[in-house]
């Protein structure tokens, strides 16, 4: 897996690109602070940093490959990783 990109998905108005099928790396599944759900950390093939946050119940293992369609939500730059927050994310 390469490392993470310095760049975002899409543009800064990220809505108007609309919906993405994605190949995905779990990379971290950390738990929200009152553990009411999960925050999942993906990497596509070029490096790119996918943010999904859930309160859903997901069985998904840190090192898993998934097939995923989404909606990119926002951009943000968290510890120096540029990362792409997700929203309407469905496991194919």
């Amino acid at each position: 897996m390469p490392e993470w990109s310095h760049e975002f998905i899409g543009t800064d108005r990220p809505y108007l690109d609309g919906e993405r099928e994605m190949l995905l790396h779990l990379v971290e599944k950390l738990p929200y602070y009152d553990s009411s759900g999960n925050c999942f950390l993906f990497r596509d093939a070029e490096g790119h940093c996918i943010v999904w946050f859930s309160k859903r119940r997901v069985a998904l293992e840190v090192g898993a490959d998934i097939r995923a369609r989404f909606t990119v939500k926002s951009h943000r730059e968290y510890n120096g990783v540029r990362e792409n927050i997700v929203k309407s994310f469905r496991i194919l």
